[in-house]
């Protein structure tokens, strides 16, 4: 009878440990300010349609760009890499092509990251936004064509509302909890007008939108990430009242909808994300992560990275949110 009463209470503590089972992972945004500018002498070595001229000073200044290219790569790196830091997902924005994110995980990172994807976009710069994630971590769904949406105005780049973003993937994790995590790079303020900010605007109401939407269309979750360089301030700022509201306010949404702008407590308390080198005539919080209420429970830290090579490596600190999740398995 005793022995029954044992095996009976070792079986429910297997299946009370599967049940509350729960797994932390980090999630994170990092502007990489020309991420794709890291490579420019790789690309140029390897370009033989336009080859270089065969010269001792072409030599020279490729040898030149390539010592600046690894710098600036080894000390992106190094901010990733750093155990303080050192993210399961990162969404990069600012960011390179496919080829060039493969190359840098592959030589930079060590091969630290399973999974690298560059999304689709309309930017006229090149700037890409990324992700990548680290073994164990499954993309089951891609939402990344958004870009080709219409805008409701002309703008001044045709007829597309967005250009960098937003993209989403429905990610796994190694226990099994599913979740859409989401990056978007808005409309810059530089040359800020009325209408830049009725545009950035439009983008932020139709990106609430869309997660409003993958809420909906899985019916494994209805948890939803969006980190991502919003280029805005929260609150009120130049242009906003008659151009639509503030832009992060109209991003979150709602009370009633339930998103949350789970970095405002680091805003409330001063902290910047955009760090400007020594300059600091725009230094400001503009990077954030907005967080649907099925997800809130699951927050358990959030904060600005600004360690190690941070200051140096971009014009962006690193902006990061660590889960804890219930797993399945």
């Amino acid at each position: 009878m005793n022995y029954r009463r044992t095996i009976a209470y070792f079986v429910s503590l297997l299946i009370f440990g599967a049940v509350t089972r729960a797994e932390t992972i980090t999630v994170a945004t990092y502007n990489i300010e020309n991420f794709k500018e890291h490579f420019l002498a790789r690309r140029l070595a390897a370009d033989k349609a336009n080859p270089l001229p065969q010269s001792e000073q072409a030599t020279e200044l490729l040898k030149q760009v390539r010592n600046a290219n690894d710098k600036d790569c080894w000390e992106i790196s190094q901010v990733i890499l750093d155990s303080r830091f050192n993210p399961d997902i990162m969404v990069i924005e600012e960011g390179c092509s496919q080829e060039d994110l493969e190359y840098f995980n592959h030589r930079w990172l060590g091969d630290a990251y399973q999974t690298a994807i560059v999304f689709p976009g309309n930017s006229e710069r090149g700037q890409m936004l990324g992700l990548i994630a680290k073994p164990g971590f499954k993309v089951i769904e891609k939402k990344d064509q958004y870009y080709l949406e219409k805008d409701t105005v002309t703008n001044e780049r045709g007829d597309k509302l967005f250009a960098r973003g937003p993209a989403f993937v429905l990610m796994e994790s190694p226990g099994g909890y599913r979740f859409w995590v989401g990056v978007t790079h808005q409309k810059s303020k530089s040359g800020n007008s009325l209408d830049v900010t009725k545009w950035r605007n439009r983008e932020a109401k139709r990106t609430h939108e869309i997660m409003k939407e993958l809420e909906k269309t899985n019916p494994s979750t209805s948890d939803v990430v969006l980190l991502g360089d919003m280029n805005d301030e929260l609150w009120t700022q130049e242009f906003e009242l008659a151009g639509g509201g503030d832009t992060i306010t109209n991003l979150v949404g709602p009370t009633e909808d339930g998103f949350v702008l789970v970095t405002r407590p680091l805003i409330e308390k001063g902290m910047t994300s955009y760090g400007g080198y020594w300059n600091d005539r725009f230094r400001s919080f503009i990077d954030h992560v907005i967080v649907s209420k099925s997800m809130t429970d699951e927050v358990k830290d959030v904060q600005v990275f600004q360690e190690g090579m941070t200051r140096v490596a971009s014009d962006h600190y690193p902006v990061f949110v660590k889960l804890e999740v219930k797993t399945p398995h």
